[in-house]
This record gives structure tokens, C-alpha cells and sequence, in this order.
């Protein structure tokens, strides 16, 4: 804003003094004016007048002719004494300028043109009328003494009133205009229910209407991402139990039939984890996007959840011939936090790492303090040693359903688990971002505002101690989006089912199932 308000400011204040300027050299330049005391001219017209009479009078055109150059200091200057038929005493020519100032003073009156000719009317003591006319050379420094003479004041007057006019005017327009890229700025951090300020939208000119259009199209966007949500979320919720009914009722059939499908009961399992999975990430993708109640957050240590993270990561990726470790300088504490959101947000990244990472390599977890902000930020740094991604894919894989190269088919996942990250570090105020290695490799970066640091509780972990912790139906590992699910293995624990247990979870007579 400051600079547009300085360019409009600016260009309105040179055309304000230039225009003045304009008025005020053509009035002095061009305009006949009467000269009264003080003006220097005006008291010493009379002077010189008298001397100028007295000397033609008695000694006749020669001497005043040695008058004239005698008393005129400047070569460029003349002095013309002329009688009452507006002739010049020497005879000399006038011009047209010079006649019309003659005929223009009354008598004891002195009359200016421009800065160039000033002209005298006055009678003499022996009764003849006389006009005493000066040549002047034109000189900038007149104009100074009339703008920094007497004419201080006005001059001092009118630069502030030009001054506080322009910026009243650039002002009236500049505001507006950053109300409006205020708001946009909102916007494309994803507020959508940002508005433009209504002192802009009750203005009478284009700049309201742009407001109302600006308003009325981000209602537009925020109504149709919101119904696209609510769609998302309740074809998650409706989906859910139907589904968690026919993993139920796969698992039956494999204990009845086991030997003669196994294959089709494997493949069945693969394909109904993987609905699971996506349901379980859509419901929490909208939960992240609905935003986290006041109800939920607490204090929490993001060393210790990164230790935990990290142990069940490394368990994970001791399988496939990859590992991970987790260093850190010093524990932190966030405040008002979430430690579900943030523990779904750091498992998501880190296994993505894992999953890319080539077999034999380690994925670094690094926790570290930025104290060169004015208020500290964790700094979490997951690198791998994968291919990485196309520069022009860094910002969008942080995007709901987003694959690399747009072809779905080519990848396992659904796009969905960094998405759920970005949200949930949005929520916490914090940022995150990704960026290729040399020579391979990726690194995503998550900086969040800490409230106070805490102790470490170990500086390094190249074999993090593993966590056991159940997880609920439906959870998997993969958090990404484009890695492979494991099976689901939903099992019977009493033994007890039958087939009437069988025709109910199918759904039969349920509402559910409608």
C-alpha cells in the first residue's frame, strides 16, 4: 500500500506546484500589474523620476542621455523618458509591449508587464506630463524574492494545503486498494470467510463494486467448498459401516472356505483395505478441515511424540531393509496443541519418507530450535534418500488427491495422508514445506511456534525403543496415499459367529444398509 500511496502522492503533488507554477509564471510573465509600496520599485519610480525630469529640463536631450547611461548599472537595461505624446525624448523606438504599459499607468501610478517593462506617469514641477519606462532584464531571482520575499507566507501556506490535499486524495484511493489485497492475501491463505472491510463496499465508485464482486466471488468458492466437503464427509460416515460389515463378513468366509479361495479372499482383503483406508482419510481430512475444538488441545512435547513416532516408523521399516533415526538437541513444548492431529501429521511424513527411501538407506528425523525469529519455531526436518520430486511438484503434493505426473494408476495411494499433514500443521499455526536433496533424495520441513523448550530426552536414536500400542479397526500404516495397505485381518476372538450373525452384518432388514 505504502508504495502506491507514495506514487499517488507524489504525482499529485508535482501536478498540483506544477500547474501552480504555470498560473504563477504566466501572471508574471504575461499579466500587467500596479506596483504599490513596499515594492522596491514603487519607491524609488518617483525618485528617479524626478531626477530624470530635472535633468532633460535643463540640460536637453544630451544630458539625459548621459543620465541614463549612468544610472543604469546593466547594459541590458534602458531607461526612456517619454513626453506627453508618447514619444521618447531621444527619439527612439518603442515597442509594442512598450506602448501599451505607456498608455496604461494614471498619473503617480506605476504599472509592471511581465517582469520585463515598468512604466511611470507623472507631472513634472513645471506642469508637463511625463513617462518614465525601464527595460528590464528578465532574472529567476525576481521570482524568488516574490515567492520567498513578501511572499513567504503564502508560499509556506500553499505548500501545505497542496501537500495535505494530495495525500488526502491518494489516500482516498490507496486505502481501498489495500483493504481489498488484504483480503485477498486472507483468501489465498485459505479464509474464506474473509471479507472486504464495509466502509470500502459503501463507497459510490468502481472501487466499491470491485469490493462487492471480490466478496461475492469468494462466497461463491467458500459455498461450493463447502458443499464438496459435507459431500466427502458424509460419504465417508455412510460408507464406513457398511464396509466395516463386509470385512466382517469376509473374515467369516475365510474360516468357512478357506481352502478352496484363498487367493480370491486375499485379493478381497487387499481391495476392502484399501476403501478402508481411503474412508479413514477422507473422515480425517474433513475432521482437520471442520477444525480442532478448544476441547482437544493441551500442552504437548513434541521430542517425546517424535520418539514414539519414529519407534513405530523404524519397526515398520525394519521389514522392507530401511530404517529410521530421530536426533534431536532439545525437547519442545507446543501450547494449545493437538497431539493426535500433530502425531497423524508427523507419522504421514515420516512414513512417506520410508516408503520412497531406497532399501538399505535411513530416514533422519531431525528436531531442532530456531532462535533467530522473535519467537523460537521448531524446525522438524524428515529427509530420504528417495528419487525426491519434480520442482514443479513441491508446493502440490500438499494438496488433497495430488499424484505426480496425474496418472492414478501408477501409484498405490490415493494422494491424501500429506494433505492431512499440511492441515493439521496449519491448525497449529505452523507451515510446511518440501525440497529436493543433492544428489537424491527429499526433505519436507515443518516449523511450528513452540511455547517454552524441555528437556531431551536422548540425543540420538539410531534404535529407538518400540512402542506397542493397539490400533483401531480400519488404521493402517500407510498415511501417504501411495503406498501399498496391508491386509486387514479382522478376526472372530469367542469363535461363536454363525450364519445368522453372517446374514445381519450382510446388512439384510438393516437401515444402515439402505
Amino acid at each position: 500500500m505504502y508504495r502506491l500511496f507514495l506514487t499517488i502522492s507524489l504525482w499529485f503533488w508535482v501536478t498540483a506546484w506544477g500547474m501552480l507554477s504555470i498560473v504563477f509564471l504566466g501572471f508574471h510573465l504575461r499579466g500587467m500589474r500596479e506596483v504599490s509600496a513596499p515594492n522596491m520599485y514603487a519607491i524609488v519610480a518617483p525618485i528617479l523620476a524626478a531626477e530624470a525630469v530635472r535633468t532633460y529640463e535643463s540640460g536637453g536631450p544630451q544630458a539625459f542621455a548621459r543620465f541614463s547611461q549612468s544610472d543604469v548599472a546593466n547594459k541590458k537595461e534602458q531607461l526612456f523618458l517619454l513626453d506627453g505624446f508618447y514619444k521618447d525624448v531621444l527619439s527612439r523606438p518603442l515597442t509594442r509591449d512598450g506602448l501599451r504599459v505607456a498608455h496604461a499607468p494614471k498619473n503617480g501610478q506605476l504599472i509592471m508587464l511581465r517582469n520585463d517593462i515598468a512604466a511611470y506617469r507623472f507631472i513634472s514641477p513645471s506642469g508637463r506630463p511625463y513617462i518614465l519606462m525601464l527595460y528590464l532584464k528578465p532574472s529567476l531571482s525576481k521570482f524568488g524574492t516574490a515567492l520567498l520575499g513578501e511572499g513567504l507566507p503564502y508560499t509556506i501556506a500553499l505548500i501545505v494545503l497542496v501537500t495535505l490535499f494530495c495525500f488526502g486524495l491518494a489516500y482516498h484511493i490507496a486505502a481501498p486498494i489495500h483493504s481489498i489485497q488484504s483480503t485477498a492475501r486472507r483468501v489465498a491463505q485459505g479464509d474464506l470467510k474473509a471479507r472486504v472491510p464495509t466502509s470500502v463496499s459503501r463507497r459510490f465508485d468502481e472501487l466499491s463494486a470491485l469490493a462487492k464482486d471480490f466478496d461475492s466471488m469468494v462466497g461463491r468458492l467458500d459455498l461450493l467448498i463447502q458443499t464438496q466437503k459435507n459431500l466427502l464427509n458424509s460419504v465417508s460416515h455412510e460408507l464406513r459401516s457398511p464396509l466395516a460389515r463386509i470385512n466382517l463378513s469376509v473374515a467369516l468366509l475365510k474360516r468357512r472356505y478357506s481352502a478352496d479361495g484363498d487367493d480370491t479372499f486375499e485379493r478381497l482383503d487387499r481391495d476392502v483395505a484399501r476403501v478402508d483406508l481411503l474412508i479413514g482419510q477422507l473422515l480425517t481430512l474433513s475432521r482437520l478441515e471442520a477444525g480442532l475444538s478448544f476441547a482437544e488441545r493441551e500442552d504437548v512435547d513434541l521430542g517425546q511424540l517424535l520418539d514414539e513416532a519414529v519407534a513405530d516408523s523404524d519397526f515398520e521399516a525394519q521389514a522392507s531393509g530401511r530404517s529410521v533415526t530421530f536426533r534431536t538437541n532439545g525437547s519442545v513444548i507446543l501450547g494449545n496443541a493437538n497431539p493426535h492431529a500433530l502425531r497423524s501429521a508427523c507419522e504421514n511424513v515420516i512414513r512417506n519418507a520410508v516408503r520412497f527411501t531406497r532399501p538399505g538407506t535411513n530416514v533422519e528425523v531431525v528436531l531442532e530450535i530456531d532462535r533467530r525469529t522473535p519467537e523460537p519455531l521448531g524446525i522438524l526436518s524428515v529427509r530420504d534418500h528417495g528419487p525426491g520430486v519434480p520442482e514443479e511438484s513441491l508446493q502440490a503434493i500438499f494438496e488433497p488427491f495430488y499424484r505426480i505426473g496425474g496418472d492414478p494408476e501408477g501409484t498405490d495411494g490415493n494422494g491424501l495422508g500429506l494433505a492431512i499433514a499440511s492441515e493439521a500443521i496449519r491448525l497449529h499455526h505452523g507451515t510446511i514445506s518440501a525440497a529436493n536433496l543433492r544428489p537424491t533424495g527429499l526433505e519436507i520441513t515443518i516449523r511450528l511456534p513452540i511455547a517454552f523448550e524441555a528437556p531431551s530426552l536422548r540425543d540420538e536414536r539410531s534404535q529407538p525403543s518400540i512402542i506397542a500400542r493397539p490400533k483401531t479397526f480400519g488404521q493402517s500404516s500407510a498415511v501417504d496415499g501411495r503406498r501399498k495397505s496391508g491386509p486387514l485381518q479382522p478376526k472372530d476372538p469367542t469363535g461363536m459367529l454363525s450364519e445368522l450373525d453372517l446374514c445381519l452384518l450382510s446388512g439384510g432388514g438393516s437401515s444402515e444398509a439402505a
